[in-house]
Protein backbone atom coordinates (compact mmCIF):
# COMPACT_ATOMS: atom_id res chain seq x y z
CA UNK A 1 0.00 0.00 0.00
CA UNK A 2 2.95 2.27 0.80
CA UNK A 3 3.67 1.69 -3.25
CA UNK A 4 0.66 3.00 -4.08
CA UNK A 5 0.39 5.95 -2.16
CA UNK A 6 3.85 6.92 -3.53
CA UNK A 7 2.61 6.48 -6.78
CA UNK A 8 -0.85 8.17 -6.23
CA UNK A 9 1.62 11.54 -5.29
CA UNK A 10 3.49 11.22 -8.04
CA UNK A 11 0.48 11.43 -10.27
CA UNK A 12 -0.62 14.69 -7.98
CA UNK A 13 3.05 16.28 -8.66
CA UNK A 14 2.51 15.52 -12.63
CA UNK A 15 2.21 18.88 -13.87
CA UNK A 16 0.92 17.63 -17.34
CA UNK A 17 -2.39 16.96 -16.56
CA UNK A 18 -4.94 19.72 -17.06
CA UNK A 19 -7.31 21.04 -15.30
CA UNK A 20 -5.42 21.68 -12.40
CA UNK A 21 -7.68 22.18 -8.67
CA UNK A 22 -7.49 25.92 -7.10
CA UNK A 23 -8.22 24.20 -3.89
CA UNK A 24 -5.36 21.68 -2.32
CA UNK A 25 -7.85 19.50 0.38
CA UNK A 26 -8.08 16.00 -0.13
CA UNK A 27 -10.60 13.18 0.75
CA UNK A 28 -8.77 9.80 0.79
CA UNK A 29 -10.55 6.95 0.46
CA UNK A 30 -8.67 3.49 1.32
CA UNK A 31 -8.89 -0.20 2.20
CA UNK A 32 -6.35 -2.65 2.32
CA UNK A 33 -5.95 -6.21 3.88
CA UNK A 34 -3.10 -9.50 3.42
CA UNK A 35 -5.84 -11.35 1.49
CA UNK A 36 -7.40 -10.69 -1.98
CA UNK A 37 -10.70 -11.91 -0.48
CA UNK A 38 -10.51 -9.75 2.51
CA UNK A 39 -9.95 -6.27 0.21
CA UNK A 40 -12.60 -7.35 -2.42
CA UNK A 41 -15.37 -7.51 0.47
CA UNK A 42 -14.63 -4.18 2.13
CA UNK A 43 -14.89 -2.49 -1.29
CA UNK A 44 -18.09 -4.61 -2.14
CA UNK A 45 -19.92 -3.44 1.18
CA UNK A 46 -18.66 0.52 -0.14
CA UNK A 47 -19.84 -0.04 -3.45
CA UNK A 48 -23.32 -1.27 -2.66
CA UNK A 49 -23.68 2.14 -0.78
CA UNK A 50 -21.91 4.02 -3.41
CA UNK A 51 -21.12 2.45 -6.06
CA UNK A 52 -17.43 4.54 -7.49
CA UNK A 53 -16.51 2.69 -11.16
CA UNK A 54 -13.03 2.26 -10.41
CA UNK A 55 -13.18 0.85 -6.87
CA UNK A 56 -15.93 -1.84 -8.79
CA UNK A 57 -13.02 -2.98 -10.74
CA UNK A 58 -10.34 -3.00 -8.19
CA UNK A 59 -13.25 -5.19 -6.01
CA UNK A 60 -13.86 -7.16 -9.12
CA UNK A 61 -10.22 -7.67 -9.70
CA UNK A 62 -9.89 -8.76 -5.80
CA UNK A 63 -12.07 -10.93 -5.98
CA UNK A 64 -10.99 -12.92 -9.25
CA UNK A 65 -7.32 -13.08 -7.34
CA UNK A 66 -8.94 -14.70 -4.42
CA UNK A 67 -10.90 -17.40 -6.55
CA UNK A 68 -8.63 -17.84 -9.25
CA UNK A 69 -7.09 -20.68 -8.00
CA UNK A 70 -10.39 -22.94 -6.95
CA UNK A 71 -11.87 -21.88 -10.49
CA UNK A 72 -9.08 -23.16 -12.68
CA UNK A 73 -9.29 -26.26 -14.87
CA UNK A 74 -5.82 -28.22 -15.59
CA UNK A 75 -5.80 -29.91 -18.57
CA UNK A 76 -3.23 -32.66 -19.39
CA UNK A 77 -0.87 -30.65 -21.24
CA UNK A 78 -0.20 -28.19 -18.58
CA UNK A 79 -2.55 -25.44 -20.56
CA UNK A 80 -4.86 -24.14 -17.52
CA UNK A 81 -8.74 -22.66 -18.67
CA UNK A 82 -10.14 -20.22 -16.12
CA UNK A 83 -13.68 -21.41 -15.48
CA UNK A 84 -15.99 -18.73 -14.69
CA UNK A 85 -20.11 -18.82 -13.56
CA UNK A 86 -22.40 -17.79 -15.96
CA UNK A 87 -25.68 -16.71 -14.53
CA UNK A 88 -28.23 -16.12 -17.34
CA UNK A 89 -29.60 -12.46 -14.98
CA UNK A 90 -26.06 -11.43 -16.84
CA UNK A 91 -27.02 -11.67 -19.89
CA UNK A 92 -29.14 -8.04 -20.32
CA UNK A 93 -31.25 -9.32 -23.38
CA UNK A 94 -32.30 -12.19 -20.89
CA UNK A 95 -32.72 -9.82 -18.11
CA UNK A 96 -34.86 -7.58 -20.39
CA UNK A 97 -37.40 -10.65 -21.19
CA UNK A 98 -37.80 -11.47 -17.83
CA UNK A 99 -38.42 -8.10 -16.65
CA UNK A 100 -40.79 -7.48 -19.43
CA UNK A 101 -42.75 -10.90 -18.42
CA UNK A 102 -43.25 -10.55 -14.81
CA UNK A 103 -44.54 -6.65 -15.81
CA UNK A 104 -46.73 -8.27 -18.24
CA UNK A 105 -47.74 -10.91 -15.32
CA UNK A 106 -47.70 -8.20 -12.79
CA UNK A 107 -50.33 -6.00 -14.95
CA UNK A 108 -52.57 -9.32 -15.27
CA UNK A 109 -52.90 -9.75 -11.69
CA UNK A 110 -53.42 -6.17 -10.92
CA UNK A 111 -56.20 -6.07 -13.16
CA UNK A 112 -57.61 -9.64 -11.54
CA UNK A 113 -57.34 -8.09 -8.29
CA UNK A 114 -59.35 -4.41 -9.25
CA UNK A 115 -62.41 -5.49 -9.31
CA UNK A 116 -64.56 -2.63 -8.31
CA UNK A 117 -64.61 0.96 -7.23
CA UNK A 118 -63.78 0.58 -3.78
CA UNK A 119 -61.16 -1.77 -3.82
CA UNK A 120 -59.03 0.68 -6.19
CA UNK A 121 -60.27 3.86 -3.45
CA UNK A 122 -58.71 1.58 -1.06
CA UNK A 123 -55.49 0.44 -2.65
CA UNK A 124 -55.09 4.78 -3.16
CA UNK A 125 -55.46 5.09 0.77
CA UNK A 126 -52.81 2.60 1.17
CA UNK A 127 -50.76 4.37 -1.37
CA UNK A 128 -50.92 6.96 0.19
CA UNK A 129 -49.91 6.17 3.50
CA UNK A 130 -47.01 4.71 2.23
CA UNK A 131 -46.03 7.78 0.06
CA UNK A 132 -46.85 9.85 3.53
CA UNK A 133 -44.10 7.50 4.93
CA UNK A 134 -41.69 7.70 2.43
CA UNK A 135 -41.46 11.49 3.19
CA UNK A 136 -40.95 11.64 6.45
CA UNK A 137 -38.05 9.29 6.06
CA UNK A 138 -34.57 11.03 6.96
CA UNK A 139 -31.36 10.10 5.44
CA UNK A 140 -29.24 8.25 7.48
CA UNK A 141 -25.79 7.00 6.09
CA UNK A 142 -24.89 3.39 5.83
CA UNK A 143 -21.24 2.51 7.18
CA UNK A 144 -18.98 1.39 4.29
CA UNK A 145 -16.18 0.59 6.72
CA UNK A 146 -13.96 2.22 4.54
CA UNK A 147 -11.04 4.17 5.63
CA UNK A 148 -11.63 8.38 5.12
CA UNK A 149 -8.54 10.59 5.66
CA UNK A 150 -9.17 14.42 5.36
CA UNK A 151 -5.99 16.37 4.03
CA UNK A 152 -5.42 19.72 3.99
CA UNK A 153 -2.36 21.79 2.26
CA UNK A 154 -1.35 24.78 0.94
CA UNK A 155 -0.05 23.61 -2.52
CA UNK A 156 -0.26 20.37 -4.22
CA UNK A 157 3.64 19.51 -3.01
CA UNK A 158 2.17 19.76 0.33
CA UNK A 159 -0.93 17.03 -0.58
CA UNK A 160 1.26 14.67 -1.94
CA UNK A 161 3.93 15.17 1.14
CA UNK A 162 0.77 13.60 3.25
CA UNK A 163 -0.34 11.29 0.92
CA UNK A 164 3.46 9.84 0.65
CA UNK A 165 3.20 9.28 4.31
CA UNK A 166 -0.49 7.06 4.02
CA UNK A 167 0.10 3.32 4.07
CA UNK A 168 1.17 0.17 5.10
CA UNK A 169 2.89 -2.63 4.08
CA UNK A 170 -0.54 -4.54 2.67
CA UNK A 171 -0.09 -6.17 -0.37
CA UNK A 172 -3.60 -5.75 -1.14
CA UNK A 173 -4.82 -1.60 -1.56
CA UNK A 174 -7.28 0.40 -3.14
CA UNK A 175 -6.67 3.92 -2.91
CA UNK A 176 -9.19 7.03 -3.92
CA UNK A 177 -8.39 10.75 -3.43
CA UNK A 178 -10.73 13.45 -3.77
CA UNK A 179 -9.71 16.70 -4.24
CA UNK A 180 -11.25 19.90 -4.25
CA UNK A 181 -13.23 22.69 -1.39
CA UNK A 182 -13.10 21.26 2.18
CA UNK A 183 -16.86 21.93 2.01
CA UNK A 184 -17.44 19.50 -0.73
CA UNK A 185 -15.18 17.19 0.96
CA UNK A 186 -16.57 17.12 4.18
CA UNK A 187 -20.33 16.52 2.44
CA UNK A 188 -18.84 13.37 1.09
CA UNK A 189 -16.85 12.23 3.81
CA UNK A 190 -20.58 12.29 5.63
CA UNK A 191 -22.14 10.19 3.18
CA UNK A 192 -19.53 7.38 3.01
Amino acid sequence: MQAGAVLLARALRDETKLGCPTSFNGLLLSASSTSAGDLGSQLQTLNEVCPIPELITCASYAQSLSTIEQDKFVVYEGQNLEWRELNLQSLKPLQQKQISEERAQIDEQASSLITTIEDALAETIELKAARDEQLGQQFIPASTGINKQLLTGSSIESLARQVEQIGNGSEFWALCLYVGDIGELNKIREVL
